[in-house]
């Protein structure tokens, strides 16, 4: 038997399209994100969009608080894979699933030229981190599951995220919940140890970020961008990895098992039209991520959940941009065959 045929006994097949061969609605909520993405420029005094939060082992009371400024690479890939899926035969009718989706690569890189940046060894223009993977639209999704992520990481780390789209019109710019950065118990419970979360809280890093809500940047941030204009349309996407009806999780080496454990990510998306102050319009892709790391119990001390926060605001590249108003375009066009590319075995 071929490859061929073993393919076709298992799924509908898997292929990568080239941008004429799909249309926006193939790809849903996902098709604005076709493009590559920059930090928007924000008041010198604000150094970055782009901010990372997050808990390290260390000496004093354990851990180590960072605050990074970063600029931020995040290319969604106009070159769309499809792929499908069979299900059991319902009626005398084949349950199918057919998935559009975007390959993207994410390259982060450090913004801060302080000497405690310095001193941990990310200071100004070292990579800090680098993730490659694929955003999918879940046609015939299961479990009201619209958009998946499927993520990798060269720390060690793999992950399968679940989510849903919403369009929200004039939202206005208050719609950030917040984000902390303050550790819980694993229940969720405050720390009630005298001191414990005092760096986070106490000892701002860079007088223009909220350190302790990183979301509320996102919210300054929008707003200096409308000015006295607004966010006409948005679309939402919200996905995590703690999906108890579903399959979703993070999956990581030995070593992460062992020392600092992710044990959960959630993200939101926001893309925004807005118009600011002059009438002029463009959009705006905004995000807001945290992932749960747990450290081991030491000693008398509990594991503690230490919240990895990231935000970022992110305006298309101007190129890219017209790409994305070509791909918007176009009609629907037959696909390619699904068994392209297979070779006999």
């Amino acid at each position: 038997m071929n490859l061929e045929s073993k393919m076709r006994g298992l799924t509908l097949g898997a292929q990568v399209l080239p941008l004429e061969k799909v249309s926006a609605s193939d790809l849903g909520a996902l098709a604005p994100l076709v493009g590559t993405w920059k930090n928007v420029d924000v008041p010198a005094t604000a150094i970055s969009a782009g901010w990372n939060t997050i808990s390290v082992p260390g000496q004093d009371k354990g851990f180590v608080f960072e605050v990074i400024p970063y600029t931020e690479t995040l290319t969604f890939n106009p070159v769309v894979v499809q792929a499908g899926n069979r299900g059991p035969v319902v009626n005398g009718q084949q349950v199918e699933q057919m998935i559009f989706g975007l390959l993207y690569e994410q390259q982060i890189i450090s913004a801060c030229d302080s000497s405690f940046c310095n001193e941990r060894g990310f200071p100004a223009g070292s990579t800090i981190h680098v993730e490659t993977g694929l955003f999918l639209n879940l046609g015939q999704p299961n479990g009201g599951y619209t958009i998946a992520r499927m993520s990798t990481i060269p720390h060690g780390n793999s992950l399968l995220a679940l989510g849903s789209s919403v369009e929200v019109g004039n939202p206005g710019t208050d719609f950030f919940s917040p984000a902390s950065s303050i550790p819980t118990l694993l229940n969720g419970d405050r720390i009630t140890q005298l001191g414990y979360s005092d760096q986070i809280i106490g000892n701002p890093q860079f007088a223009p970020f909220n350190q302790v809500n990183p979301n509320a940047f996102l919210e300054s941030t929008l707003e200096a961008l409308v000015g006295t204009g607004g966010v006409s349309n948005m679309t939402v996407i919200q996905m995590s990895t703690d999906t108890p009806d579903a399959n979703g999780g993070i999956l990581n080496i030995p070593f992460i098992q062992t020392n600092v454990n992710a044990t959960k990510m959630d993200a939101t998306f926001w893309i925004e039209d807005i118009v600011d102050s002059a009438g002029n319009p463009s959009q705006v892709l905004q995000y807001s991520q945290t992932i749960n790391l747990v450290f081991p119990a030491t000693g008398s001390a509990q594991p503690v959940n230490w919240p990895h926060v990231t935000v970022n605001s992110m305006v298309k590249v101007p190129e890219t941009m017209q790409l994305q108003q070509k791909f918007q375009s176009l009609d629907v066009m037959e696909g390619l065959d699904v068994t392209q590319g297979l070779t006999e075995s």
